[in-house]
């Protein structure tokens, strides 16, 4: 029989309208949703969400919407309720059952998220949608006219013995894991991380089959395994041919080569969860794709997901990872400097990042952190592409650490349940997997023990030059300290804590420069990528060519940067950046040992107050200062062993356990997302008891909306986007903007280019600029004077005007 029914609806060219039904639509996304499916144990459970995920379109009320939407009346989109009806149909068949809540909350959540429960009323979702009997009104009579009862409850069976199977593996492992309470995570948390998966599933169906019903397309098959593997023997044979393709430039390659090959040995194992220590410029990239391409083809996984803290190392290892594999077709670069100027690519480019269909993602930590934590659907929908694959973090120190603890339970779910492989890349591991409670499962050392290489990589040597400073160093003081360790050694690096200091020191140093052959460079995120992108490409020259070079930087620096100074000068920060910023100095070994110099600087000069973690970092960094002087046999006589790495971790986690697990405030409550994500046990304090008496046996409880929506990995509070007028293509594309009779599509294009030439500042400093900004595009996109942006510096509270520099 023909399902009459409407899901969705287009016209063609010719005025045409082009009808897919509702049992259609609802068949395909439960196909698509259980084809997709990385968890052999959510396959029928994603197929029934699908297959009912709709059912509340055989409603009369949203038959009406839509046919008046076809007939081009007036309506507003989700005036009518269409996914209350699938979550009637589950609890009908299965009532009480622990399958019936996890699809009616991934039923309910497929247009977006939403809490377990109201605050604000006091009630329970599922109770208080199921309330409401208007909203699933002929809906049963309908659906299983077009699909069999006896197929929706055999599937539903199996999805319920799938969904039993699930809750008693969580069971199980907190059982055997968990010595101490809550010591690996929670029941709900977990399970919750297997109900975003699910949501997940659904999602990126029931988006799929729309596309490709309004797009007269075909439903894309699933990459089979045998394609998967096919792809994964490509690489790995064009990676052995670029490893042996590269040239021995130093003492270091035997040693690189070494870690490799260890790194290749440990893809055959069976172990999820690795960690790749190793030193500052130890070939970590390369190597940590190899175990990731062995091992995916060893074990049969979906993806390899290469994630960074900073875009600096993005940029740099996107492009060396499409040359070791040489392909650029199965490489996805997803962060928000992606820019294409050819539509078809950007429209292909989009699509791509909705799901991560691609075999190697190279992302952001705030992509990836988005997708297992923030309220998005876009997020939600490639949360899926996540599981069984090998997900590689590059520099794990620099998570912020307030969300430490969400990040150890979800590589927990991803490695214990997910059929993830994790590895985790830095040469200052952080002391996850040791914290009180809700710590990191243990990871295997992949490249075995870290001090096989400590003395071979050792290329600086780390000088401790605070304690002569008394207060720190003031502006003079400081300033004749670099000019004494640039006359000494030529290429001087001075990294410091803040712009306003960066830009102050290199005002300074400046005068000091004038009529000498030094070059003088400035670094801070107060200059557009292109800006820096220029400086770097400047810098670089220069140092090969054994120029005399001082380069005032923020820590931006720090990552993802390949240059090498003879001396660094660093402000005093946390070991990690401390030793991250010597990777910047001697960087091949070419001079013999580098010299890295921990200098305090005063308060008027670099002021920190309210910068509350550099401040501990701080504080941290001088109390290993202080143990050093007195015992430094204790920590192998180098301020960068392991045991002065650890012992800087053990004072500064102890210092910021408090902040781990992600503290806000929800209507005036104090939460952590931990807890909103899990059990939710503050906010269900508030409740009535009746609700509270209701809850009791209720398996989901947590606050997933809320928790999505305050969720940030770096702040944005007061961030204002300012696009700066640095060169003529710059220029250019503002044109356009300004351009009152440019078209839409122009007007995204121009903003697309104009990504890179765009600087955040604080509301503050706007407001301090005052007309210096001016608005184009109705007010959405502010512009700075040209007056106020320095070719050294960047942006600027004076008018400086642009002080050309001959590129």
């Amino acid at each position: 029989m023909n399902d009459p029914y409407i899901a969705h609806f287009y016209k063609d060219s010719n005025n045409a309208i082009h009808i897919q039904s509702v049992s259609e639509h609802n068949l395909n996304v439960a196909y698509l949703a259980m084809s997709n499916s990385p968890l052999k144990c959510l396959s029928s459970v994603a197929w029934v969400s699908g297959a009912l995920h709709d059912a509340g379109k055989y409603r009369e009320g949203v038959q009406n919407y839509l046919r008046r939407a076809m007939n081009e009346e007036q309506v507003r989109r989700g005036e009518e309720d269409h996914s209350t009806g699938g979550g009637f149909l589950i609890d009908k068949m299965f009532p009480a059952t622990n399958l019936s809540v996890l699809i009616q909350m991934a039923v309910f959540c497929h247009h977006g998220l939403h809490d377990c429960f109201s605050f604000e009323k006091s009630t329970i979702y599922i109770k208080e949608r199921l309330s409401k009997k208007e909203n699933f009104q002929n809906v049963e009579e309908r659906y299983y006219q077009y699909l069999k009862k006896e197929d929706l409850e055999k599937r539903g069976l199996i999805a319920k013995q799938e969904v039993a199977g699930i809750i008693q593996e969580i069971l199980g492992f907190i059982r055997i894991k968990n010595l101490s309470k809550n010591m690996y995570g929670n029941r709900d948390f977990f399970l919750g991380m297997y109900e975003r998966t699910i949501m997940s599933l659904l999602v990126d169906a029931d988006r799929t089959d729309t596309a490709c019903f309004m797009e007269q397309r075909e439903l894309p098959a699933p990459k089979s395994d045998e394609m998967m593997q096919d792809i994964w023997g490509k690489c790995i044979t064009y990676l052995e041919q670029y490893l042996k393709s590269m040239k021995s430039e130093s003492r270091l390659d035997e040693y690189r080569r070494d870690i490799s090959r260890k790194c290749m040995e440990a893809g055959e194992r069976e172990e999820r969860l690795y960690r790749l220590t190793v030193p500052t410029g130890a070939g970590k990239t390369l190597s940590s794709l190899r175990f990731g391409l062995y091992h995916a083809r060893k074990y049969h996984k979906r993806h390899i997901i290469y994630v960074a803290p900073y875009q600096s190392i993005i940029d740099q290892n996107a492009e060396e990872i499409r040359r070791a594999i040489h392909n650029d077709e199965i490489v996805l670069e997803h962060h928000c400097n992606v820019i294409h100027d050819d539509e078809r690519e950007r429209i292909r480019y989009e699509i791509l990042t909705e799901n991560w269909d691609s075999p190697i993602i190279v992302t952001t930590a705030v992509q990836f952190l988005n997708t297992l934590f923030a309220s998005g659907i876009g997020n939600i929908r490639r949360m899926y592409s996540i599981l069984n694959s090998v997900i590689i973090f590059d520099e794990v120190q620099a998570l912020p650490v307030k969300i430490t603890k969400l990040f150890n339970l979800s590589v927990n779910f991803l490695t214990a349940f997910g059929k993830s492989t994790v590895v985790l890349c830095s040469a200052t591991q952080p002391l996850f997997d040791e914290l009180d409670e809700n710590r990191l499962l243990p990871p295997l050392s992949m490249a075995g023990n870290p001090k096989e290489y400590a003395e071979v990589f050792k290329r600086t040597k780390i000088i401790d030059a605070t304690k002569g400073a008394g207060s720190g160093f003031a502006a003079e003081e400081l300033q004749e300290f670099i000019w004494d360790k640039a006359e000494t050694l030529k290429q001087v690096l001075v990294v410091v804590n803040t712009k306003k200091c960066a830009e102050s020191l290199y005002k300074e140093i400046k005068k000091k420069c004038k009529g000498s052959d030094y070059i003088l460079f400035h670094l801070s995120t107060n200059m557009c990528a292109e800006h820096r992108r220029d400086v770097l490409k400047r810098l670089e020259e220069n140092l090969e060519n054994e120029k005399k070079v001082i380069c005032i930087s923020t820590q931006l620096i720090e990552a993802g940067v390949n240059l090498s100074f003879k001396c660094v000068i660093r402000s005093l920060a946390g070991l990690d950046n401390i030793i991250q910023a010597a990777g910047r100095c001697n960087r091949h070994g070419e001079a013999g040992l580098g010299y890295v110099y921990v200098v305090g600087i005063s308060s008027e000069l670099e002021n920190v107050e309210r910068l509350a973690e550099i401040r501990k970092m701080q504080e941290s960094m001088t109390e290993v200062l202080n143990q050093f002087r007195k015992n430094p046999e204790i920590f192998d006589h180098s301020l960068s062993s392991e045991e002065s790495i650890r012992y800087y971790y053990q004072i500064y986690l102890r210092k910021r356990m408090p902040e781990m697990e992600y503290l806000v405030s929800v209507n005036g409550v104090d939460v952590t997302l931990l807890d909103l994500l899990s059990t939710s046990k503050t906010m269900w304090e508030s409740m009535s008891e009746s609700t509270k008496k209701d809850s009791k046996n209720l398996l989901l409880k947590q606050a997933f909306k809320t928790a999505g929506d305050v969720f940030e990995v770096i702040p944005e509070d007061g961030k204002v986007d300012v696009v700066v007028r640095y060169d003529e293509k710059a220029e250019k594309q503002i044109a356009i903007l300004e351009d009152e009779y440019a078209t839409l599509a122009e007007h995204k294009k121009a903003l697309r280019r104009l990504q890179p030439y765009t600087v955040g500042i604080s509301e503050q400093f706007r407001q301090k600029l005052g007309n210096a900004i001016t608005s184009v595009c109705g007010g959405t996109v502010y512009v700075l004077s040209q007056n106020y942006y320095s070719r050294e510096t960047g942006v600027s509270e004076e008018p400086l005007g642009m002080e050309f520099i001959n590129f």
